[in-house]
């Protein structure tokens, strides 16, 4: 039998578990699958999870405590001997096989290969994507992964497809973000308050958001941003990085640049709760318009309502948006400018 994420959480034994991802590295997507997930496992009972984590002086920034031990991601021996300790391997969400694939992925993939037919772990992909704008060694990487799995939840179509050709216990879910309006959010109020005092949404407000991209895109995305800057200074905007200042030092003078540039522009770097910014959105959302590519960015946007601008630059972001919304995508080499203002002025006449 194939299981969903609820599947999985209701009926599978997830104590002694080592929860592995890219959390820590201060990337917003990867920090809201992670709240998300130990949210849930809190809310299963489960009482012995052990958490992977890049850079642990920056966890109080981004998460809630839920009293599940953690240990450095870059601590590998640490990591190694949690897997040999535990009896179950979780990778929570991500598209760790696509466009961005590295080296460490395969270590990663590998690594579960080893665990589930040495160590005989059971090993679980919840929420996962493998994408066909993979690399060589992503699809050598997802044949490892895929292969070690007990069970594989993926999150869209293309990667189930993918995972089927190597697996049989493939369930086809929704990306793990999409567990968020079903949690108890309450705690989460202070944080939001915290956001909203930093980036204070005044009436009509358009929130840009700056991704790291391969140079040419980086290049051409940032020309319609500048532009879109220049055009509509009759908006309240905040223009965001949604990784730290110092992950992004470039993007981050090129933001504080515009701040000086511009009256009518406020600046933020991902330093916050990624559960905030859903609440964030959610209470500005009749006055709010998101411009941004990131894929948990978007999916934000579409669990609140704020209306967004549909950018791809990947298979991961074409995939949610086939889903998700009868909007044509746009791939970020066609952007133009004509395209960003007029969804800049059908936002500026619906939020009257």
């Amino acid at each position: 039998m194939n299981k969903t994420i609820t599947d999985i959480f209701a009926q599978e034994d997830l104590d002694r578990s080592v929860l592995i991802g890219y959390y820590g590295g201060g990337n917003f997507g990867d920090e809201l699958l992670l709240e998300v997930l130990m949210n849930l496992f809190a809310k299963r009972g489960v009482g012995s999870l052990t958490v992977t984590y890049q850079h642990p002086e920056r966890y109080a920034t981004y998460h809630h405590e839920f009293g599940y031990p953690r240990i450095d991601m870059a601590d590998k021996l640490s990591v190694f001997k949690a897997i040999v300790k535990n009896r179950n391997i979780v990778i929570g969400g991500g598209g760790l096989w696509g466009l961005d694939v590295n080296t460490n992925i395969f270590v990663l993939s590998s690594l579960l290969f080893f665990s589930r037919f040495v160590l005989r772990k059971r090993v679980y992909l919840l929420g996962v994507g493998y994408y066909n704008s993979t690399t060589r060694l992503g699809h050598v990487s997802a044949w490892l992964a895929g292969k070690s799995a007990n069970y594989i939840v993926s999150r869209d179509q293309e990667s189930l497809s993918n995972f089927s050709r190597v697996n049989r216990h493939v369930a086809l879910d929704m990306d793990i973000a999409y567990q968020l309006p079903q949690l108890g959010l309450a705690p989460y109020q202070q944080d939001c308050k915290t956001l909203n005092h930093a980036a204070p949404a005044a009436g009509k407000t358009l929130f840009i958001s700056l991704r790291r991209f391969k140079p040419h895109q980086a290049a051409s995305y940032t020309k319609q941003i500048e532009t879109c800057l220049a055009n509509n200074q009759d908006l309240t905007i905040i223009v965001a990085l949604m990784e730290p200042r110092d992950v992004d030092p470039t993007g981050y003078k090129l933001i504080s640049k515009w701040q000086r540039q511009y009256n009518n522009v406020r600046t933020l770097e991902f330093t916050y709760n990624p559960f905030a910014l859903f609440l964030y959105f959610k209470k500005h959302s009749k006055h709010m318009a998101l411009i941004g590519p990131q894929f948990h960015c978007i999916i934000t946007a579409l669990l609140t309502g704020v209306p967004f601008l549909p950018i791809t630059y990947d298979n991961k972001v074409l995939e949610l948006l086939k889903n998700a919304t009868r909007a044509q995508p746009i791939p970020i080499d066609d952007l133009s400018q004509n395209m960003v203002q007029l969804f800049i002025n059908d936002f500026k006449r619906s939020a009257q």
